[in-house]
């Protein structure tokens, strides 16, 4: 029976059971793509939390060099009103001791400013020397949130495709047919042409094919349990976000209305003082130096609203960016 034989063989699927192969890996192929837009998301999100970082430092630096302006200017009028014998000594050592304050302060917040822009550059990839000031943020509702947080969506898309695996092992209780058609050449024999078909039969279904059923089960309802709780997650993260955005907000209008107010016209107050001779150098440079330190708080009261709302609008995952 020694021959030479060629033939064709083929394994017939069923409609169903191709269908559940390509719905698990269209499953996966989109569940990495929803890996490359939460990557982008968050990129995004740091980016726009150095930039603000960076502007604010920015206009922080601002007002510490004012701050330090006044001390030089103050001093050097102590200086002259010493010279003159209209002033003392002390209100010149105050005022010297100052202007070495207001120069370690905005010493402090230029290297601040350094290290903000540095991070900046690492997020964007080049360098920039000025910065346009932010622009207002659409917030989004809770329920859009949700939906497009890169956790929720990729807990979303990890259920789906352990659901897809789960029906593609259902599937595959019914085992694949296969045909075969071949031709035999036999030496010192007739040449010989085959047709066969085989058919598999499931021996112990039970103890193979319904345990790996189960087992793709169990995986669809680890992976459901975990969307539950990347939603219950989202969710508190948004709301945590949305009302820290609105007792900053709050925080911003009142503080602006009782303290920065106060500080401007107690500035104003002691500048008139100061011109008609009622009060020394030190109080006026102490007013203007409290107004400053006001700005200042309210820029930090500013920049921690900035970033919370950047959180809610950046952090979540663009529409169409996931397909």
């Amino acid at each position: 029976m020694t021959m030479k034989r060629i033939g064709v063989s083929q394994e017939w699927l069923s409609a169903e059971k191709r269908a559940a192969r390509q719905a698990a890996a269209d499953a996966m192929a989109g569940r990495e793509a929803a890996a490359v837009s939460a990557a982008a998301a968050e990129v995004r999100l740091q980016a726009g939390l150095a930039y603000l970082d960076a502007w604010f430092a920015g206009e922080t630096l601002k007002l510490t060099a004012l701050t330090e302006h006044h001390a030089h200017e103050e001093l050097e009028a102590a200086r002259a009103r010493l010279s003159s014998a209209t002033g003392n000594s002390q209100e010149v050592l105050a005022l010297t001791g100052a202007q070495g304050v207001a120069e370690d302060e905005t010493a402090e917040v230029r290297q601040q400013q350094a290290a903000a822009m540095a991070a900046l550059e690492r997020w964007v990839g080049t360098k920039a020397d000025d910065l346009a000031a932010p622009s207002s943020l659409s917030t989004p509702e809770e329920q859009a949130y949700v939906a497009s947080h890169p956790t929720v969506l990729a807990a979303h898309l990890d259920a789906d495709v352990a659901r897809k695996e789960a029906e593609l092992a259902r599937t595959s209780r019914n085992p694949n047919w296969s045909w075969e058609v071949s031709y035999g050449q036999r030496a010192g024999y007739p040449d010989m042409v085959s047709v066969g078909v085989s058919i598999p039969l499931t021996v112990a279904p039970a103890r193979r094919q319904d345990r790996d059923i189960a087992s793709k089960l169990a995986l669809t309802e680890k992976a459901e349990a975990a969307l539950a709780e990347a939603t219950r997650m989202a969710t508190g993260e948004y709301r945590a976000l949305a009302s820290d955005a609105k007792r900053l907000a709050d925080r911003i209008e009142r503080y602006r209305a009782s303290v920065v107010v106060a500080a401007q016209q107690r500035t104003f107050a002691a500048m008139a003082a100061y011109r008609s001779n009622q009060v020394p150098l030190m109080t006026l440079f102490e007013a203007r130096h409290a107004e400053v330190e006001a700005q200042r708080k309210l820029f930090s009261l500013q920049r921690d609203l900035a970033k919370t709302q950047a959180q809610l609008a950046l952090k979540p995952i663009l529409e169409g960016a996931a397909r």
